[in-house]
């Protein structure tokens, strides 16, 4: 059996937003991820939804979803697991299976508790919390993050030096070093880099492709 995941997002007080929310519905597909199956897309309103091939391989994925939907605030809900419908079909929202109802699980986790913004349910409880913990201190440190800090980190992975995310801004590269030392950014991509590694030692997977 084959194992996906499904990211799905909400925007947290988005009917106060509703402009901005319009105006990012073009700008998701700016993003771009080889195991991406269908893109990120609204739905029902403010909701956000895409699916991908395997296991979340880092939340490198998460940042560029929250860099690209700013200055919206998202909880995201991750549920990884079986598709047991609609493979194929070009909209996630056409799909069904237990991946599907983790990640709304997941949602409605995140919906009773304000200091979390993202939520992992894989069916395997102990890596849940091992995952969901590092999400956790994960997010308080982002969460700072000013625009500045975001859009320094962003072009200087893009770029891969200070120098070419420098001119990319117009500013002097310490500015970049700068902003991205601010952001704590070495210990972020520390996580993100340790991610895959946690996954592939700590995840049961018969629990994960078992019934739900």
């Amino acid at each position: 059996m084959e194992l996906y995941t499904v990211l799905t997002a909400d925007v947290i007080t988005s009917r106060t937003q509703e402009a901005v929310v319009a105006a990012k519905k073009t700008k998701l597909q700016e993003i771009s991820d080889a195991n991406l199956i269908t893109p990120f897309t609204f739905s029902r309103g403010d909701e956000i939804q895409a699916v991908l091939y395997g296991a979340l391989s880092s939340p490198a994925l998460l940042r560029k979803l929250r860099y690209h939907c700013l200055p919206l605030q998202l909880r995201i809900g991750i549920g990884i697991g079986r598709i047991t419908s609609g493979l194929g079909a070009t909209s996630s929202w056409e799909m069904n299976g237990p991946a599907f109802h983790r990640a709304r699980q997941a949602l409605d986790e995140l919906k009773q508790n304000r200091h979390w913004r993202t939520r992992l349910v894989s069916g395997d409880p102990g890596l849940d919390h091992i995952i969901n913990t590092m999400f956790t201190l994960y997010d308080v440190n982002q969460s700072r993050w000013t625009l500045p800090q975001w859009e320094g980190v962003m072009l200087y992975e893009e770029a891969g030096t200070y120098q070419e995310a420098a001119s990319r801004l117009g500013v002097a590269f310490q500015n970049v070093e700068k902003r991205c030392r601010a952001a704590r950014w070495w210990a972020l991509r520390e996580t993100e880099a340790a991610f895959p590694i946690i996954l592939a030692q700590y995840a049961d997977l018969n629990l994960i492709l078992g019934e739900d």
